[in-house]
């Protein structure tokens, strides 16, 4: 009887050991931050739909109808969608558009560089509440992409003097994508009589 009490608890000690050793092996939970996603399109004249928009392959962000402000450096404005909760820093970001002006659908899965040691120190550098946080990803109507962070200053009122901004990829070529043009045909002839595009027929 002694001798079975000792083969289970040296069984029991052994789980526990290994569990321990799993749990100590095992890849600390990423940290998270509070931002909000900020989209741009265009350049001017160049307006973009954008169909698809999600980070990781796990989690998505809301697109639409994009136009101007990819020109600009740095980059501000554009739509903004709220993240209904704090994130991990995204390692990849995956996107398919359309150009109104060239008719055109675009696809990129593009890595992005390990930001989670810069994104500590510009939290650190610039503290919510006083600073709204972006990652900032704007789409060209010739399949171009950037992505940037953004801390915006929320207590400087007017001036913009004091915002953050730092390129993550300043500039990535999407590949040429299959897809039915006739889907925009009617937003298409609206920006065509805006003036806004020529007309790519």
């Amino acid at each position: 009887m002694p001798r079975l009490w000792t083969t289970r608890l040296l069984t029991a000690l052994l789980l526990a050991l290994l569990l321990l050793t799993a749990a100590c092996e095992a890849e600390p939970e990423p940290r998270r931050y509070d931002f909000a996603i900020q989209l741009n399109g265009g350049p001017t004249g160049w307006p973009v739909w954008v169909e698809e928009l999600t980070f990781d392959h796990t989690w998505w962000s809301p697109g639409g109808n994009l136009g101007g402000g990819f020109d600009k450096r740095p980059p501000s404005g554009g739509a903004t969608a709220v993240l209904s909760r704090p994130m991990p820093a995204p390692s990849s970001v995956q996107a398919r558009w359309f150009s109104y002006r060239t008719q055109t659908f675009y696809e990129i899965d593009l890595e992005l560089p390990n930001t989670d040691a810069l994104l500590q120190q510009w939290y650190r550098d610039y503290p919510p509440p006083d600073y709204r946080h972006y990652l900032m990803a704007g789409f060209s109507g010739e399949g171009e992409v950037y992505v940037w962070w953004r801390a915006r200053c929320t207590v400087c009122g007017r001036d913009r003097s004091r915002d953050f901004h730092a390129p993550i990829v300043e500039s990535a070529w999407a590949e040429e994508a299959e897809g039915d043009p006739g889907r925009y045909r009617n937003r298409t002839q609206e920006y065509v009589n805006e003036g806004v595009i020529p007309s790519p027929w």
